[in-house]
């Protein structure tokens, strides 16, 4: 039979490990939206978002280049804007498979944040020194002002003018199937889940050695963060977006305005 002390130290070990995964077990990975433009936040106007959705789904026919914008209320996430819309970008796969020519422009009001987060097959084009100026000179000035609207067609349009001619477009729309983004999203919760039942036991077999408290139910510790549905509004009319082949290593620029 263990020890008091060889239980204690399990019970440290895997309070360390809940510790370190509690961050990314709260994060949110929102699923991938199924438009170019997104705005969970309702900051533009219907006609806007259709317009704009409209200019992202003709510029992949052009090109093969996707550009995605969310625009959500918050963050779901403690971490740093750039490191979490790099795990976003990643997870949604945007651009094509072979070409990793996306492009996804955050925007989370609330926070008053922002990021531009390039594709690997597009970081020739749009440099993290071109997608600062597009950020912080020609986007970020509108948003101080409230002027969402004007800020992201100024910023969709420089967007879309660095990369045009990277590469060549069909014609038409490519559908496309990640690979496992779903799994990425939940692995934290699930490590989160497994740890739990592992001080839950450890626990209950510590009672044993007046460590309990008379309960002898499982311990449960609150999660942060929380979910919820999103919904980019505007109603029917918009052309599809697919996505799923590109991948992201953090290249582009992110900030506050």
């Amino acid at each position: 039979m263990a020890s008091r002390s060889e239980n204690a130290l399990h019970l440290v070990v895997a309070l360390a490990i809940l510790f370190a995964v509690s961050s990314h077990a709260a994060e949110v990975i929102p699923p991938k939206p199924d438009r170019y433009f997104n705005d969970y936040a309702g900051v533009v106007s219907k006609e806007a978002a259709y317009r704009f959705n409209e200019q992202l789904a003709q510029f992949e026919r052009e090109t093969s280049d996707q550009v995605v914008v969310a625009i959500f209320p918050k963050m779901q996430s403690d971490s740093d804007v750039a490191d979490y819309t790099q795990r976003v970008a990643q997870a949604w796969g945007v651009g094509q498979k072979g070409r990793r020519n996306g492009v996804v422009l955050f925007v989370f009001i609330q926070d008053r944040k922002m990021s531009i987060q390039v594709g690997y097959g597009l970081e020739g084009a749009l440099p993290d020194i071109t997608a600062y100026d597009i950020r912080a000179n020609h986007i970020q000035p509108y948003f101080r002002k409230g002027d969402y609207e004007a800020g992201l067609a100024t910023g969709i349009d420089l967007i879309c003018k660095a990369i045009r001619g990277e590469y060549k477009g069909s014609g038409e729309i490519v559908t496309e199937q990640h690979r496992g983004s779903g799994v990425s999203g939940i692995l934290p919760f699930l490590i989160f889940v497994i740890v739990l039942i592992i001080i839950s036991r450890l626990v209950r077999r510590l009672g044993g050695y007046g460590y309990s408290s008379g309960r002898g139910g499982p311990v449960f510790l609150p999660m942060g963060g929380g979910g919820g549905g999103w919904s980019s509004g505007g109603g029917g009319g918009f052309s599809g977006f697919s996505g799923g082949g590109g991948s992201f290593g953090g290249g582009g620029s992110s900030g506050s305005w």
